[in-house]
């Protein structure tokens, strides 16, 4: 399996309880692709045991530079909010299957939630330099203005953002998901990308199937091993022979059609 060792150069604070870690790793920065995570050590004893699973956020792979966002939900997390620059983690990655990218001259839509937002700006920092000319725009929607985090790393990419909070602190007041229905009515996207919270998703799974429009969605899960092999981290496959879908193997990016919704009780 992929494993490295990566250096923190810096942290930052990017919002409360948030933080953006810029790490040195060649071998990563060089391989990885939009969508892809990488599963990271806290620390060389066994406490906490369990590695951490954190989507790629943005790559040089020119200076052989990576940047993870995290959000502080527990210990291990709280842990990479104190760590100091010359930290070293063990690291497997990039692991999992990305995003497939659009068609050259698309419309693109991307869908962003919380800290979903980390592997949407990989995305489009891909589809920014790439020869694929497509038409961008974000919808990012939160809580609060607080958990907008990085949202100006998002909207410098795309051609047209909107931001939406649930208390109204910031941009449209509402959820992300209504916004995503009023922007669908203008039936000019070719493909949606979501990323975050599954109810979120599964709102823009179902929304995407009434309008007939192929949909991404890069699941949040927790994941023990990283590589399939735990099982930790399923969940209810739409078809096929698999009653199950690993999110760190075959995901985790997949189709919307590819996940059983109603089964999650979404």
């Amino acid at each position: 399996m992929p494993r490295a060792v990566a250096e923190l150069l810096h942290r930052e604070q990017a919002a409360p309880g948030h933080y953006l870690l810029e790490l040195h790793c060649a071998e990563i920065a060089r391989a990885a692709r939009p969508g892809q995570f990488v599963h990271l050590r806290l620390s060389d004893g066994l406490e906490p045991l369990l590695r951490r699973p954190f989507s790629v956020m943005r790559t040089q792979p020119e200076r052989e530079r990576l940047w993870l966002l995290v959000r502080v939900a527990g210990r291990g997390t709280e842990m990479l909010g104190t760590h100091d620059e010359g930290m070293h983690y063990d690291l497997l990655g990039p692991l999992g299957r990305g995003w497939r990218l659009p068609e050259a001259g698309e419309n693109v839509l991307l869908v962003a939630g919380g800290v979903g937002v980390a592997p949407l700006i990989f995305l489009a920092d891909v589809l920014r330099t790439s020869d694929l000319h497509a038409y961008v725009r974000a919808l990012f929607g939160a809580a609060t203005e607080d958990a907008l985090v990085c949202w100006t790393e998002l909207s410098s990419r795309c051609e047209e953002f909107i931001a939406s909070t649930e208390d109204g602190s910031a941009g449209e007041t509402g959820l992300i998901t209504q916004v995503l229905e009023r922007e669908l009515e203008r039936r000019d996207a070719d493909r949606v990308y979501a990323c975050g919270p599954k109810a979120m998703l599964a709102a823009i799974a179902r929304l995407c199937d009434e309008h007939d429009l192929p949909a991404q969605v890069s699941m949040e899960q927790w994941m023990g091993c990283g590589v399939g092999a735990c099982l930790g981290c399923v969940v209810p496959a739409a078809a096929g022979d698999q009653e199950y879908v690993r999110v760190c193997t075959e995901g985790p990016v997949f189709d919307a059609t590819e996940i059983a919704w109603d089964r999650m009780g979404l």
